[in-house]
């Protein structure tokens, strides 16, 4: 596991109080100051905010839970249905 700074930096919106974001490197939150300047300011902070874990992304996808796809031939429409043209279809909105 990495050895990470002692330290992070908090940047605040000065008229709320809001945090914005926590920072590892000081020039990442002088960064996020310099956006705004007039309404934002940061904070040293000496100990650390929790864990921190390490993400690791897999080179390639795994193999080992190929699923195969059972092709089926589409329903006949019964009797009573009928099957719009494509032109007189209307979206259905959720």
């Amino acid at each position: 596991m990495k050895r990470y700074n002692e330290e992070y930096f908090s940047v605040i919106e000065t008229k709320t109080g809001r945090k914005i974001a926590d920072c590892g490197e000081e020039s990442d939150a002088l960064l996020m100051v310099s956006f705004d300047p007039q309404n934002r300011t940061y904070t040293r902070n000496k100990f650390l905010m929790g864990p921190v874990v390490d993400i690791e992304i897999p080179k390639q996808l795994p193999t080992n839970e190929i699923v195969t796809v059972k092709k089926e031939e589409p329903k006949k429409l019964k009797d009573h249905q009928i099957k719009l043209k494509e032109s007189e279809w209307e979206p259905v909105i959720v």
